[in-house]
């Protein structure tokens, strides 16, 4: 093969690998302006709970009403809006000049001229540019597809605490409940001789204690219920009703129970800070082959032309006509330390976005392996007290109620074994709450996207 065909195909070739990287990139700009356009419709939407809400509908408010995403989602548009200004021409200058002292010519003496240049970037400076604005909006967009991750996960973390605090205040009531009637049978016992002092006593001293305990957990509900209200961007003070939340065991599906490997795969390709993080990267090799554009000239192009008054002899040919020239001028870049020095700074730029990639990386892996064993021993003891623990703690409580009756068994016993099955079902609710917790930590983590008035990937 000569010479000149290898150059013919390799023009060819690069063209084509251009004009396809290009078509790829439009698609993608097209998507994502839908996008915009579909998420804007719904961002300024007034939106309420409902008398009896459940977690989508906190979820649902918090994306349509928060202030911090809505400021994420308008930065991701401001990115956008910036791919159509990079592939710009720089306007075009216009010049007026005004002779003082006319300058005489054949055809008539020459009063003023008028100018105009374009310059015209070369060879590619613009296609980069604009490939280089839209890494930054994709950047941008993966940083509003975290912040509304986050967002979704803060609400499923207040709303469980608030559930748990809910079952908390409404077992302590019924166990205060359950010993009044133990005081009322001791202070029975006690009048008629059969049981000591020191056994009201004590069912008072435990009364006491779950009176102070009660009134924490109440005091409690004012800042948990400030937290939900600042996530769904309501007043402070306004009352939200208690989770209608059983909190029993879920069903949890079977990727979260599979080994660490398989979801450390899943965040890689997945995470929204990641696949920012990624585009950085992408942004700046962008500005790495922009800065080695500098090694070429750019090009000017204009007409001008001269107002031309008519010749002193009427008769001469071409009298007062304008002439009219076309302008070609290149920059000469000569000052190669400051291109080097250019080239030299996106290289660096380029090799922190890929060190910053690395350290993300290995951080969310880091903390995915912690949150995931917290998942599974929270969703292990929850089975244990649910399904051991606690039938054995009533088991127990049945048979020492009973035996108390008989005069079998002490006070003492009686109390404790009352004591033992509150904290095991507290500790079971709790349990059960962070397997909530945790398992929506797992899922902003994985970057798995809720359905709702957000949810735009979908449309990709």
């Amino acid at each position: 093969m000569g010479i000149k065909k290898i150059f013919k195909v390799g023009i060819v070739t690069i063209v084509l690998v251009l004009f396809v990287d290009i078509a790829f990139a439009e698609i993608k700009a097209n998507a994502r302006k839908k996008q915009l356009k579909k998420i804007e419709k719904n961002i300024n939407k007034e939106i309420d709970l409902p008398d009896i809400p459940a977690i989508d509908d906190y979820v649902r408010v918090g994306l349509l009403r928060s202030p911090a995403l809505k400021a994420s989602f308008y930065k991701w548009k401001a990115s956008f809006n910036k791919i159509t200004q990079a592939f710009s021409l720089p306007d075009p200058m216009f010049t007026f000049t005004e002779y003082i002292d006319k300058v005489e010519t054949r055809v008539g003496p020459q009063e003023r001229a008028y100018s105009i240049m374009q310059k015209i970037p070369l060879p590619d400076k613009l296609w980069i540019k604009k490939d280089k604005a839209f890494k930054a909006s994709e950047q941008a967009y993966y940083m509003f597809e975290k912040k509304r991750l986050d967002l979704i996960f803060n609400i499923h973390d207040a709303y469980y605490e608030y559930a748990y605090l809910s079952k908390a205040i409404a077992l302590t009531e019924e166990n205060m409940k359950l010993l009044q009637n133990f005081e009322s049978v001791a202070q029975a016992k006690y009048a008629t001789g059969t049981a000591k002092n020191q056994d009201l006593l004590k069912v008072q001293v435990e009364l006491g204690k779950l009176e102070n305990e009660l009134l924490s957990l109440r005091d409690l509900r004012k800042p948990l219920v400030s937290r939900l209200n600042a996530l769904l961007n309501f007043p402070e003070n306004k009352e939200l009703p208690w989770p209608n939340e059983s909190l029993d065991i879920i069903s949890v599906k079977e990727e979260y129970n599979v080994p660490m490997d398989d979801l450390a795969n899943s965040i890689k390709n997945n995470n929204p800070e990641l696949l920012s993080l990624s585009e950085n990267i992408k942004k700046h090799e962008k500005e790495v082959q922009l800065s080695y554009r500098d090694y070429f000239p750019d090009l000017s192009i204009g007409v001008k032309t001269i107002d031309t008054n008519d010749a002193l002899n009427p008769n001469m040919l071409d009298s007062g006509k304008d002439p009219l020239m076309i302008m070609f001028s290149v920059n000469v870049p000569i000052w190669f330390w400051r291109i080097d020095a250019k080239v030299n700074e996106a290289k660096a730029s380029l090799a922190t976005a890929k060190n910053m990639q690395v350290a993300k990386e290995q951080e969310l892996l880091s903390r995915l392996s912690l949150i995931h064993y917290k998942f599974r021993d929270a969703l292990r003891q929850s089975g244990l007290y649910k399904q051991a623990l606690i039938p054995k703690a009533v088991q127990t409580l049945n048979a020492t109620r009973s035996g108390y009756q008989a005069g079998h068994v002490d006070f003492l016993s009686l109390i404790d074994a009352q004591r033992v099955l509150l904290n095991f079902e507290l500790a079971y609710y709790r349990h059960t709450a962070n397997v909530y917790q945790r398992y929506a930590e797992v899922k902003n983590l994985l970057g798995e996207i809720e359905k709702g008035p957000f949810a735009v990937k979908e449309d990709l």
